[in-house]
């Protein structure tokens, strides 16, 4: 990210989903971020895009995707647009650990995971009808 900020646009697609993830690694290449803050930037990307692609579609139509990457000293940001379904995870309490394995269940835990990577998370819903999370990855 050698420009203040990287912009990844994708349809809101597991296709999208693809190519998105494909050109942050390309970024973060550039950027030389390797280690636990690579592993965390991705980590997020994956979760949130997920998400987004997985619940923000409406009138069956789904969502145009937009990131934003942006270095900073000793962190980087990911600014996520989408024009999807209204989501505030902030708001979403962290799932319950399972016991015993007989209680565990597959998914869920995303949110927590994001939670546990980034060091701040600011969420809004533009006048444009657009959700905008901001994660903030430090540098580790």
């Amino acid at each position: 990210m050698h420009a203040p900020r990287v912009k990844i646009r994708f349809v809101g697609t597991h296709a999208g989903f693809a190519e998105g993830f494909a050109r942050l690694r390309t970024a973060l290449d550039a950027e030389g971020l390797a280690g636990a803050a690579r592993y965390d930037v991705e980590l997020v990307f994956e979760e949130i895009v997920a998400n987004i692609v997985g619940y923000g579609a409406r009138n069956g139509r789904p969502p145009e995707v937009c990131v934003e990457l942006e270095s900073r000293a000793g962190s980087i940001a990911l600014i996520f647009c989408d024009d999807g379904v209204a989501f505030d995870p902030r708001g979403r309490p962290d799932p319950v650990i399972p016991t015993s394995l007989a209680e565990a269940r597959i998914g869920g835990f995303g949110l927590m995971l994001v939670r546990h990577a980034a060091s701040s998370l600011e969420y809004e819903r533009t006048a444009e009808e657009q959700n905008r999370l901001t994660v903030v990855v430090p540098r580790r």
